[in-house]
């Protein structure tokens, strides 16, 4: 059932989940540093939190496009170098904005999500009822 209903409006989850990032990504959230000090296995909780945010490229992208890791691997590799791209471009949008900083760190825990998240959802399609 879930995956039907994904697979209807593949492509509005897709821009949605991209609008959702990049005003995550210019939203002025105030004094965050105690997120800053948390630690998790020891990294940063918000170099995890970055990562968590873009894991959901890879599905969302193999729901948009129905790309399969083994089958296209020029196009896996195109849509992961976007992923990259879109992540490295919403952190350096906060070089600009003076509520926000740009950091080097951030961008290596976007750019995990999302080939973590690439790689475990692009590996192969789901099977269910509902294909």
């Amino acid at each position: 059932m879930m995956y039907s209903v994904l697979k209807r409006h593949n492509k509005s989850f897709l821009a949605a989940y991209i609008a959702v990032v990049l005003f995550i990504h210019v939203m002025h959230f105030g004094n965050v540093a105690a997120i800053n000090k948390i630690e998790v296995l020891d990294v940063r909780l918000d170099y995890l939190l970055h990562a968590l945010v873009f894991m959901p490229w890879g599905v969302l992208v193999w729901l948009g496009f129905d790309i399969n890791f083994r089958q296209a691997t020029g196009k896996t590799f195109l849509w992961i170098l976007a992923g990259i791209v879109f992540a490295s471009v919403a952190e350096y949008i906060q070089y600009y904005l003076p509520y926000r900083a740009f950091n080097i760190n951030d961008v290596a825990g976007n750019v995990s999500g999302i080939l973590l998240g690439s790689v475990v959802f692009f590996w192969e399609k789901p099977r269910g009822k509902d294909k």
